[in-house]
Parts: C-alpha cells; structure tokens; sequence
C-alpha cells in the first residue's frame, strides 16, 4: 500500500475513534439540533447569523449531556423567567411587584401578597422550539405572632423535541440518525417567608432538580435567599442570591456539575395619583461564571445583565407594562378582575423569534 494512502488510512481511523467517543458522549446528537435551530434562526431572521451571547444559551441545552465539571451556563434553562406580570417588565421584579410566582423571583416576596393565591403559565420559546410552563400556589397565613407567615410551592418545566440520537457508519465515518428524543428541565420547588421587626422579608427556597437530556439524565438540589427592606412607602430594596451554596446537578453518567450563585440587586419605587398608580422596577444579575462576552458588562469573571420594567395601573385593574430585559424590550398588558389575572407579554429578541407568553391567576 502507498504510503499516502497507509496516512490516509491511519487518518480515517483515529477520525472515526474521536467521532466515536463524541457520539457516546451525545455530542453529536446535540449538534444536530444546534445546526436545527441555526437554520430556523436564520429563516427567521432572513440570513444573518445568530449573536454569540444567545448561541451560548442554546448551545448550553443541547451539550448539556457531556462530562463537563464547568459551572458556566448550567442553570440557564431556569432562567428564562415566568408570569407575565413580571415578563412584560423585563424580569425586574426581585423588588417586587409580587404575586404567586415569588417564590420564584424573590421567596421574601411571599409576605407582600394575601390569602392563597395560583398562577399558571405556558408559552412556546423561539418558535415553538421549546415548550414552557410553570404553575405556583402560596398562601399567606396572615399571622404575626410567628416569624415564618408564608409559603409557597412551585413547578417549572422548559423541554422539547428533535433531539436526533445518531451512531456513526464506519464505512463513511458519517453519522445516521437512529432516533429522535425529547429532553426537558424539572424544577419543584417550596418557599417559606418571615418578617423581622415589620419592616425586613426574608426568605427561603429549595429546588430539586431533574434534568432528562435523551442519552444521560440528572438529579440536583439548590437553594435561593431573599430579603426585602422598605424604607420608605414608596421605595423597596430587594437582594437574592440563587443557588446560595452553589446547586449540583449528578449525571447518570457519573459527573456532577455545579451551579454557581448569582447576586440579584434590586430597587422597585411607586408613585399614586388619584385612580393611577406606577411602579418603576430595576434589577441586575451579577455573576462569576466567566461568561464575558456572553453578557452585557463584564470584568474579569464577573459580569451583568440589567432588568428595568414598568407599569401603570388605572384601579389596580387594568395595566399597561413595558421594559427591556438584558437589553431587549419588553411588553405587555393585564388585567385583574374580581381577584382573577390575566397577563400577556410580549418579548422582543433581534435574534430569534418573539415569544409571547400569558398567565393567569386567582387569589382566593
């Protein structure tokens, strides 16, 4: 045999080890519906490519499934936000305003809402790729002789199809789909709430995590704080910090990834006039991921991203909202009629497709 083609051979082989070790690991499954979504991107957006920053988002959903030891990115999928109250103002909401998702947002903010109190919400993501839900109940005990006066209890869930599970032919060293999976991300969660001296909130949250990514699947176990301070009527300063302890998520494969904490200021200030009322909410996701370019303002291995939101209500019955999370603009509308909401918001990505998303409510 030639000594070029003895090269090329022994190129074939090593190539084929490689591709190999990659299919075992689900790599190249995921690449598959990475290169899915770049190509509905890109029909979507007429041809441009898709900004870094939201490539690493996707890209953490579908490689999630390698036997990575990074923390960087892996508790994104719980990231996307709920409720449309707190959407429409751009994910401002650590500081408030409050409803029954706050066990999500803000645990602490479980003292600011009355009674018992549901909310639900779907939504399909970048259109209609991943499918998005999330139903949370709390209730207000309204007793103040105990320090722990509310709880709440939360499920979230961010999956979808098309995961195409592949093997390599040897001969071609080309891979051919198998079959196609779904995958998805579970979060049960329950808050308790207290109140120190009438005017701090605190709070806590533990979140059992499952992770099913086709190939490999996962369990895991966080925490998040809260606490809120008013100072004055019209001003409230909110602090939270997710998976305080840094959160894990074990693999069926053996590894085990971590979650770092992020720090999440928050300011949220109120104005009444006769029957009007407006509420000005800002907040910021510090984190020490490394992520860089990935976020809006960073240094070293920490970084930014800023939520700002607003909304005017007429009655507390009808509201018009608007704000820019991470920089994108934010909509929406919602209404509260005999203790039952409805929230719609609309979320701009200059990248991807917008998403609406709509919940509602019931206090009782």
């Amino acid at each position: 045999m030639p000594k070029s083609a003895r090269r090329s051979a022994d190129l074939r082989a090593k190539n084929y080890k490689v591709l190999k070790k990659l299919d075992k690991a689900g790599i190249l499954s995921r690449l598959f519906l990475l290169k899915k979504i770049v190509d509905i991107a890109r029909q979507q957006g007429k041809g441009y490519i898709l900004k870094m920053r939201h490539l690493a988002a996707l890209t953490l959903i579908l490689l999630l499934a390698a036997p990575v030891y990074s923390a960087k990115y892996a508790g994104d999928p719980f990231s996307l936000g709920v409720g449309g109250r707190a959407l429409a103002m751009g994910g401002a909401t650590i500081a408030g305003p409050f409803d029954a998702s706050a066990s999500y947002w803000n645990p602490a903010g479980l003292n600011n809402i009355t009674g018992h109190n549901l909310i639900a919400m779907h939504a399909e993501t970048f259109g209609s790729l991943l499918n998005h839900d999330f139903v949370a109940y709390s209730h207000n005990r309204g007793d103040t002789a105990f320090m722990i006066q509310s709880y709440g209890v939360y499920f979230y869930y961010l999956g979808g199809g098309g995961i195409k599970i592949t093997d390599l032919d040897p001969s071609t060293l080309r891979p051919y789909v198998v079959r196609e999976e779904s995958h998805g991300d579970f979060l049960l969660a329950g808050a308790l709430s207290g109140r120190i001296k009438n005017r701090i909130d605190v709070g806590l949250t533990v979140r059992v995590i499952y992770r099913d990514i086709g190939t490999i699947s996962g369990y895991g176990l966080t925490t998040d704080a809260g606490v809120l301070y008013e100072p004055y009527d019209f001003a409230r300063v909110g602090l939270v910090v997710t998976d305080l302890l840094s959160g894990f998520i074990r693999y069926s494969g053996g590894n085990t990834e971590s979650v770092l904490p992020t720090v999440k200021p928050a300011v949220l200030l109120t104005h009444r006039m006769r029957d009007f009322i407006g509420r000005f909410a800002a907040s910021g996701d510090i984190k020490f991921e490394g992520i860089k370019q990935a976020a809006q303002f960073w240094v070293g291995d920490v970084s930014l991203d800023t939520h700002f939101g607003g909304e005017i209500g007429y009655r507390e019955t009808v509201f018009g909202r608007a704000g820019f999370d991470i920089g994108n603009f934010t909509g929406g509308v919602g209404v509260n009629i005999r203790r039952i909401t409805i929230d719609l918001a609309y979320l701009h990505n200059s990248s991807l497709e917008e998403t609406f998303r709509i919940s509602a409510g019931v206090a009782f």
